[in-house]
């Protein structure tokens, strides 16, 4: 549309109905990975959830974290109303604690924090990435559900709030949960 601009080049080359990729873009991904140093390989669509919503979870226990929002369910109306979090799926920090499991996203946060390391340290191409490196406030929910907390938690109350709370009366000298 030369009102916006566009030129019409894009991914797709259009003709009529029909659309295929365009080889130019297939050249220039082929440029790339070779510069990169990086090899194709199959990716699941589990991988693709998690390596897109993993981090945006991480982020969202570091913001609770920082004290830049009170509750889990604050981070989950700012992405579902700011964003466009699906809201059948409750938010992300729900969507961790209820549909996913925190060990799990713990636990596959540490295998993708690892692959990135080890990519940016044995390649100049890659810069230093810190977005899948576990939060403190994920860890501690996780030891926290393995030491048995949510079972004490009050039904309705999510595990991050309890451990956010619990922490926040340890720092002021309390311990009680």
């Amino acid at each position: 549309d030369p009102k916006i601009g566009a030129t019409g080049r894009g991914i797709f080359i259009h003709k009529g109905r029909d659309k295929m990729v365009d080889p130019e873009v297939v050249a220039k991904i082929a440029e790339i990975r070779q510069a990169k140093g990086h090899k194709a390989r199959q990716v699941t669509d589990e991988e693709i959830v998690e390596r897109l919503f993993f981090p945006l979870i991480n982020e969202g226990f570091r913001i609770l974290e920082e004290g830049f929002a009170q509750r889990s369910s604050d981070v989950d109306i700012v992405y579902i109303f700011g964003y466009g979090f699906p809201p059948a799926k409750g938010g992300p920090m729900f969507f961790a604690e209820n549909y996913v499991g925190l060990p799990k996203v713990l636990e596959r946060l540490k295998v993708y924090a690892a692959e990135a390391k080890e990519r940016y340290t044995t390649n100049k191409h890659y810069l230093p990435v810190d977005y899948f490196e576990p939060s403190q406030l994920l860890i501690d929910c996780v030891q926290a559900e393995q030491a048995g907390m949510k079972a004490q938690v009050p039904a309705g109350v999510p595990l991050v709030d309890a451990v956010l709370d619990f922490k926040k009366k340890q720092a002021k000298g309390g311990s009680k949960l």
